[in-house]
């Protein structure tokens, strides 16, 4: 009698477990997959997954109202070239999503009057050391990582009254898991500017883009600040900013329908002419949102890159909560629609990953 040969899910091949587990969203993997067996517990649990499963991942943004009724967030993703909407499952009790870099997000803990990291998709939190400075205001936290040293670094923007009606501007740095206490960074690149403006992270940088003139960049991996001056012709006109992931992007208004985009190579401080954005062709969409009676109000924010620089999402300056993805390569536009005004909600791009600190 011929033995039947049969296959269990310990008996699959390692190579294909792990193409399998890889391509999985990160909560399906940490709630039910890695309880299947221990086999896919001790896969999911290598450097080599957690790392390859981050590069699989695709960021969407990340939506958090700021009002009494809907303190709700979202995810806004990009599936089969249409923007969807999902409830986001972690729910912010304290202030934030201040920053966001591979999974992990930065958020005020209410309870503990101090920030904390957390990785939502894996329910961890990490207390980062009070941040004590007296007369500091601080502002802007921002989390990046330094792929030299494998390390995540928190970076506080803050101002110290100089007694009268200014601040003088300081940056602050906590090596997290290595630190115990924050760093000052001394340097003289620092601008008053600063204080007052969102930092822009890029892959191992963190950006102060200050709007005439020129960024300060900061180096997470050297923590040496560097003055970037803008491209030539790009002082004048409407600026916005924003992490392409590898790079910083800046966008210059042209005219209500086109912008002029650069991006910035952090390394070498070197600016690259991109493709126009251009809608002009397809203005006769935006009827439906332009308030002709305040035209001088319309005016079209980039938001978030999604997709590897393929879609650019966009809102209006004017309070609505109408927002449009738009794709640079097929030049095809998709409405989507949130439930309060701009000016209450806050938009991180957010990648849900198995990503901790230890």
């Amino acid at each position: 009698m011929k033995n039947k040969s049969s296959t269990t899910i310990e008996s699959l091949p390692d190579e294909l477990v792990f193409n399998i587990l890889v391509r999985l969203p990160a909560e399906d993997i940490y709630n039910d997959a890695m309880l299947v067996c221990w086999k896919w517990y001790r896969t999911i649990h290598t450097r080599n997954f957690i790392d390859s499963h981050l590069r699989h991942s695709t960021p969407g943004i990340l939506v958090r109202n700021f009002n009494f009724k809907n303190n709700d967030s979202f995810i806004v993703s990009m599936r089969q070239d249409r923007a969807v909407l999902s409830e986001f499952s972690y729910k912010f009790t304290g202030g934030g999503p201040w920053s966001c870099c591979n999974g992990l997000i930065v958020e005020y803990d209410y309870s503990k009057r101090s920030l904390r990291i957390t990785n939502p998709a894996i329910k961890q939190h990490f207390a980062i050391p009070q941040f004590i400075r007296p007369r500091a205001h601080v502002i802007y936290p921002s989390i990046a990582y330094s792929a030299a040293s494998k390390e995540y670094k928190v970076v506080l923007t803050y101002g110290i009254s100089d007694g009268g009606d200014s601040c003088v501007p300081r940056l602050a740095i906590l090596t997290v898991g290595v630190d115990q206490s924050w760093r000052d960074v001394c340097t003289p690149q620092l601008s008053q500017d600063m204080i007052i403006i969102a930092p822009v992270i890029s892959e191992g940088f963190i950006h102060w883009p200050l709007e005439r003139t020129h960024v300060l960049t900061l180096n997470v991996a050297t923590e040496v600040v560097t003055r970037t001056p803008l491209p030539e012709g790009c002082d004048n006109g409407f600026k916005f900013y924003l992490s392409t992931g590898k790079y910083l992007s800046l966008f210059v208004r042209c005219t209500v329908f086109s912008l002029e985009v650069w991006d910035l190579e952090s390394d070498s401080g070197e600016w690259t002419k991109m493709n126009n954005i251009d809608l002009e062709s397809q203005k006769s969409k935006f009827e439906h949102v332009n308030c002709k009676k305040d035209s001088r109000r319309f005016v079209l924010i980039p938001t978030v890159w999604l997709k590897c620089k393929e879609v650019l999402v966009f809102r209006f300056q004017r309070p609505t909560g109408v927002f449009f993805a738009y794709n640079v390569r097929t030049h095809e536009i998709d409405w989507f629609e949130l439930d309060c005004a701009c000016h209450f909600r806050n938009f991180e791009l957010h990648t849900s990953s198995l990503v901790w600190l230890t």
